[in-house]
């Protein structure tokens, strides 16, 4: 199987926990001495790539297939986007979050499910956000998953009939290294861990009183790419402590 970005957080917690399952994992990412550290950790397949251009996408994906003898799962994950509104995200922002986040799964799913159509069988599990699926002035780029969350749909529509599927996976706030290297001005300024601060604070939105973490998404992700979801298809599901409360 092939995790993008899964050398940190998410992506990282996901690829321990397929290797762990038995499964051969290639670990896709551009900085080096993250991919080659995860690689060697669950004895998987490091590639170096920049997925934010067709010809990286191209390469990894085709790297990817080839050390693995072909490809069962792929989970999107690589690329996030910038906090900031209409006026804050300048033009080199969007185009940075369009080229990775959005090109990026785009192109991955294209590189990879004719091989799965032409097998019939094969999961793609695209990691996105509850950002998403619901706007806010303070985060515009998040339209992006909104994109994406459309694309997972119609695309695990169009190629049900092979026996392929497509879901979405949204986490909500999540303890990953981003996370708190983001809070972290916050949470000195408080005299606490950002640990503790994205507990405590952006916990107190959320039902279940705290943040999430990465593991706990990363199962998910490895139950969605299981046979024991082989019913579920361009779908989405919420890994949010309860906060999203979609209907």
């Amino acid at each position: 199987m092939i995790v993008t970005g899964g050398s940190r957080g998410i992506g990282a917690a996901a690829s321990r926990i397929f290797a762990a399952e038995g499964a051969r994992v290639a670990v896709v990412a551009r900085t080096t001495a993250d991919v080659e550290a995860m690689a060697d950790e669950i004895a998987g397949i490091a590639v170096i790539a920049d997925l934010s251009t067709a010809t990286g996408v191209a390469m990894a994906m085709d790297e990817a297939m080839a050390q693995l003898g072909g490809v069962d799962v792929l989970v999107n994950n690589a690329g996030s986007s910038t906090g900031g509104s209409i006026f804050d995200a300048d033009e080199q922002a969007w185009q940075e979050t369009i080229d990775l986040k959005l090109m990026g799964y785009v192109r991955s799913m294209r590189a990879v499910l004719p091989a799965m159509q032409q097998q019939g069988s094969g999961t793609v599990v695209n990691v996105l956000g509850v950002a998403g699926t619901e706007a806010s002035p303070g985060y515009v780029l998040a339209c992006i998953v909104t994109a994406l969350t459309h694309v997972s749909v119609s695309v695990g529509q169009l190629v049900a009939p092979d026996g392929v599927r497509v879901v979405a996976v949204h986490p909500g706030p999540t303890a990953t290294d981003r996370l708190m290297e983001m809070v972290a001005n916050a949470a000195a300024a408080q005299e606490m861990s950002p640990q503790e601060f994205a507990d405590t604070v952006l916990g107190s939105r959320i039902p279940q009183g705290r943040v999430g973490r990465a593991e706990e998404v990363a199962r998910t992700i490895v139950f969605v790419a299981s046979e024991a979801s082989g019913f579920i298809n361009a779908s989405q599901l919420f890994v949010d402590g309860g906060s999203a409360a979609k209907i």
